[in-house]
Protein backbone atom coordinates (compact mmCIF):
# COMPACT_ATOMS: atom_id res chain seq x y z
CA UNK A 1 0.00 0.00 0.00
CA UNK A 2 1.49 3.65 -0.48
CA UNK A 3 2.08 5.28 2.49
CA UNK A 4 0.97 8.73 0.72
CA UNK A 5 -2.63 7.52 -0.43
CA UNK A 6 -3.68 6.06 2.98
CA UNK A 7 -7.26 5.30 2.96
CA UNK A 8 -9.51 6.96 5.73
CA UNK A 9 -10.25 4.93 9.07
CA UNK A 10 -12.37 7.01 10.47
CA UNK A 11 -15.71 5.54 11.48
CA UNK A 12 -18.62 6.88 9.56
CA UNK A 13 -21.18 4.21 10.71
CA UNK A 14 -22.81 4.64 13.92
CA UNK A 15 -23.15 1.36 14.35
CA UNK A 16 -19.66 0.64 14.21
CA UNK A 17 -18.77 3.48 16.43
CA UNK A 18 -21.30 2.27 18.88
CA UNK A 19 -19.77 -1.24 18.92
CA UNK A 20 -16.34 0.19 19.06
CA UNK A 21 -17.30 1.74 22.28
CA UNK A 22 -19.01 -1.17 23.47
CA UNK A 23 -15.64 -3.12 22.90
CA UNK A 24 -13.16 -0.75 25.00
CA UNK A 25 -15.98 -0.58 28.09
CA UNK A 26 -15.79 -4.95 26.98
CA UNK A 27 -11.82 -5.01 27.15
CA UNK A 28 -11.54 -3.17 30.23
CA UNK A 29 -14.71 -5.05 32.11
CA UNK A 30 -12.27 -7.98 31.48
CA UNK A 31 -9.06 -6.82 32.59
CA UNK A 32 -10.91 -5.45 36.04
CA UNK A 33 -12.58 -8.87 36.38
CA UNK A 34 -9.26 -10.70 36.53
CA UNK A 35 -8.70 -9.67 39.61
CA UNK A 36 -9.09 -12.78 42.47
CA UNK A 37 -9.83 -15.48 39.67
CA UNK A 38 -8.34 -18.65 40.07
CA UNK A 39 -7.91 -21.88 38.55
CA UNK A 40 -10.63 -22.32 34.80
CA UNK A 41 -12.15 -19.38 35.83
CA UNK A 42 -9.06 -17.24 35.51
CA UNK A 43 -7.80 -19.51 32.20
CA UNK A 44 -10.93 -18.38 30.47
CA UNK A 45 -11.08 -14.90 31.98
CA UNK A 46 -7.24 -14.73 30.11
CA UNK A 47 -8.48 -16.26 26.84
CA UNK A 48 -11.23 -13.18 26.98
CA UNK A 49 -8.75 -11.36 27.64
CA UNK A 50 -6.24 -11.68 24.70
CA UNK A 51 -9.30 -11.61 22.27
CA UNK A 52 -10.33 -8.54 23.83
CA UNK A 53 -7.14 -7.09 23.45
CA UNK A 54 -6.77 -7.96 20.05
CA UNK A 55 -10.05 -6.40 18.98
CA UNK A 56 -9.36 -3.41 20.70
CA UNK A 57 -6.02 -3.08 18.87
CA UNK A 58 -8.08 -3.83 15.32
CA UNK A 59 -11.04 -1.82 15.99
CA UNK A 60 -8.73 1.32 16.97
CA UNK A 61 -6.92 0.98 13.86
CA UNK A 62 -10.12 1.06 11.91
CA UNK A 63 -11.51 3.99 14.16
CA UNK A 64 -7.84 5.61 12.55
CA UNK A 65 -6.19 5.65 16.34
CA UNK A 66 -3.24 3.73 14.56
CA UNK A 67 -1.62 2.73 11.38
CA UNK A 68 -3.44 0.29 9.00
CA UNK A 69 -1.48 -3.14 9.14
CA UNK A 70 -3.04 -6.16 8.28
CA UNK A 71 -0.43 -8.30 10.98
CA UNK A 72 -2.87 -7.17 13.84
CA UNK A 73 -6.09 -8.26 11.96
CA UNK A 74 -4.16 -11.67 11.07
CA UNK A 75 -3.39 -11.96 14.99
CA UNK A 76 -6.64 -11.53 15.73
CA UNK A 77 -7.83 -13.68 13.30
CA UNK A 78 -6.02 -16.23 14.81
CA UNK A 79 -6.23 -15.60 18.54
CA UNK A 80 -10.32 -15.94 17.66
CA UNK A 81 -9.63 -19.19 15.95
CA UNK A 82 -7.14 -20.59 19.23
CA UNK A 83 -9.59 -19.39 21.97
CA UNK A 84 -12.61 -20.23 20.03
CA UNK A 85 -11.36 -23.76 19.57
CA UNK A 86 -10.73 -24.07 23.03
CA UNK A 87 -13.99 -22.13 24.42
CA UNK A 88 -16.18 -25.46 25.40
CA UNK A 89 -13.13 -26.88 27.60
CA UNK A 90 -12.95 -23.59 29.03
CA UNK A 91 -16.50 -24.32 30.54
CA UNK A 92 -16.34 -27.62 32.19
CA UNK A 93 -19.99 -28.68 34.41
CA UNK A 94 -18.51 -28.53 37.57
CA UNK A 95 -18.62 -26.94 40.67
CA UNK A 96 -15.28 -24.32 40.07
CA UNK A 97 -16.50 -23.74 36.96
CA UNK A 98 -20.17 -22.55 37.15
CA UNK A 99 -19.28 -20.40 40.63
CA UNK A 100 -16.00 -20.29 40.75
CA UNK A 101 -14.31 -16.89 42.05
CA UNK A 102 -14.97 -13.80 40.23
CA UNK A 103 -16.87 -15.77 37.40
CA UNK A 104 -18.83 -13.90 35.04
CA UNK A 105 -20.66 -17.18 33.31
CA UNK A 106 -24.37 -17.63 33.64
CA UNK A 107 -25.92 -20.97 34.54
CA UNK A 108 -27.29 -20.84 30.82
CA UNK A 109 -23.97 -21.83 29.64
CA UNK A 110 -24.60 -24.87 30.85
CA UNK A 111 -28.51 -25.57 30.30
CA UNK A 112 -27.89 -23.81 26.75
CA UNK A 113 -24.66 -26.13 25.97
CA UNK A 114 -25.99 -26.65 22.36
CA UNK A 115 -26.39 -22.75 21.79
CA UNK A 116 -23.30 -21.90 23.61
CA UNK A 117 -21.07 -24.04 21.86
CA UNK A 118 -22.64 -22.77 18.36
CA UNK A 119 -21.61 -19.59 19.07
CA UNK A 120 -18.13 -20.87 19.56
CA UNK A 121 -17.95 -22.96 16.45
CA UNK A 122 -19.85 -19.73 14.68
CA UNK A 123 -16.61 -17.49 16.05
CA UNK A 124 -14.22 -19.91 14.74
CA UNK A 125 -15.82 -20.34 11.37
CA UNK A 126 -15.68 -16.41 10.97
CA UNK A 127 -12.41 -16.25 12.38
CA UNK A 128 -11.51 -18.80 9.61
CA UNK A 129 -12.97 -16.59 7.01
CA UNK A 130 -11.49 -13.35 8.31
CA UNK A 131 -7.70 -15.20 8.17
CA UNK A 132 -8.21 -16.21 4.40
CA UNK A 133 -9.57 -12.76 3.45
CA UNK A 134 -6.15 -11.42 5.03
CA UNK A 135 -4.27 -13.35 2.76
CA UNK A 136 -6.22 -12.64 -0.24
CA UNK A 137 -7.04 -8.51 -0.12
CA UNK A 138 -5.46 -5.13 1.43
CA UNK A 139 -9.01 -3.58 0.72
CA UNK A 140 -9.57 -1.87 4.49
CA UNK A 141 -13.04 -1.46 3.82
CA UNK A 142 -13.65 -5.27 2.95
CA UNK A 143 -11.30 -6.27 6.25
CA UNK A 144 -13.09 -3.86 8.70
CA UNK A 145 -16.56 -5.40 7.49
CA UNK A 146 -15.37 -9.30 7.58
CA UNK A 147 -13.72 -8.30 11.38
CA UNK A 148 -16.76 -6.60 12.66
CA UNK A 149 -18.86 -9.35 11.34
CA UNK A 150 -16.73 -11.59 13.31
CA UNK A 151 -16.35 -9.88 16.47
CA UNK A 152 -20.52 -10.09 15.96
CA UNK A 153 -19.85 -13.59 17.37
CA UNK A 154 -18.03 -12.37 20.91
CA UNK A 155 -21.02 -9.73 21.84
CA UNK A 156 -23.84 -12.60 20.43
CA UNK A 157 -22.61 -14.58 23.03
CA UNK A 158 -21.88 -12.20 26.16
CA UNK A 159 -25.40 -11.05 25.70
CA UNK A 160 -26.90 -14.63 26.13
CA UNK A 161 -24.35 -16.10 28.01
CA UNK A 162 -22.49 -13.41 30.46
CA UNK A 163 -23.24 -11.65 33.53
CA UNK A 164 -23.97 -8.04 32.73
CA UNK A 165 -21.89 -5.61 34.08
CA UNK A 166 -22.71 -3.24 36.95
Amino acid sequence: MNNSKKPSMKMKNPAYLAFGCSLVLLVSGVVHSHNGATGIVKQRMDAMGDMGDRSSDVADMFKGKTAFDKQLIAAAADSFIEHGMEMPGLFPDNKMSRTGSQTEALPAIWSRWKEFTELADDLVTRSESLQALVKTTDEPRTLKRAFFRTTKSCSGCHKQFRKPKD
